[in-house]
């Protein structure tokens, strides 16, 4: 049997369900103002891509980068 490509099937890397779509980063956050700080290390924080809460504990992108590899797992699992 051969399958034809009737134009809805896109081969890995160029769209459909395997991806193709752009990232797009979101918009950063000006907090300068608020006097955050990283509940890790203590840096200044000036900007984050979210607005925070203030329940909640934020990260400096080095602190948060590393407590994401360290939260385990891989997004590459397959």
């Amino acid at each position: 049997m051969v399958f034809q490509n009737d134009g809805n099937y896109a081969p890995q890397g160029q769209g459909g369900f395997s991806g193709g779509r752009g990232f797009t980063p979101r918009p950063m956050v000006d907090v300068s103002s608020m006097g955050l700080k990283c509940a890790n290390c203590n840096t200044d924080i000036k900007e984050l891509p979210f607005q925070p809460s203030t329940d909640r504990p934020v990260y400096c992108r080095d602190c948060n980068r590393q407590r994401r590899q360290n939260f385990g797992g891989s997004r590459n699992r397959y």
